[in-house]
């Protein structure tokens, strides 16, 4: 059984490239967000959001026993509000299923349907945030 790699694989320095960019771009404004919603100034937002690979094949079995059509994962950015304790006002991300809806404008590369959302069926989130939240990659 030969090993089908997948697209888009990055290198390290890719990562870590793409990582600091973020950082120079973006955390700055990020954790002044925080700190303003959380009135905490040494506190700063997520850099990273870890799941584990077993959590990770069980929502993939999870997505293929429920809707077989799915054809992938659409990662979306959010953020925890006020009430999320130690998470509180921290940005996060988390999965949800995707299928072709056929008919549709060609989008992703994929001939004869778009991509979309599948919103019957529960995302995946609660990974834990790098740590400390603010490390940069790698960890």
């Amino acid at each position: 059984m030969s090993l089908k790699l997948p697209k888009g694989l990055i290198s390290p320095e890719k990562a870590k490239e793409l990582n600091q960019q973020f950082i120079k771009t973006r955390s700055k404004e990020l954790n002044k967000i925080v700190k303003n919603l959380d009135n905490k100034p040494k506190k700063k937002d997520a850099l990273s959001c870890w799941f584990s690979i077993e959590e990770i094949k069980n929502y993939i079995a999870y997505i293929e026993s429920n809707a077989p059509e799915a054809n992938g994962l659409r990662v979306y950015f959010g953020a925890y509000g006020k009430k999320a304790t130690e998470k509180s006002n921290t940005s996060t991300v988390f999965f949800v299923p995707t299928r072709t809806v056929v008919g549709s404008s060609q989008k992703d590369g994929l001939e004869g349907g778009e991509n979309s959302d599948i919103d019957d069926l529960d995302g995946l989130n609660n990974g834990t945030l790098g740590d400390p939240p603010s490390a940069q990659y790698p960890q």
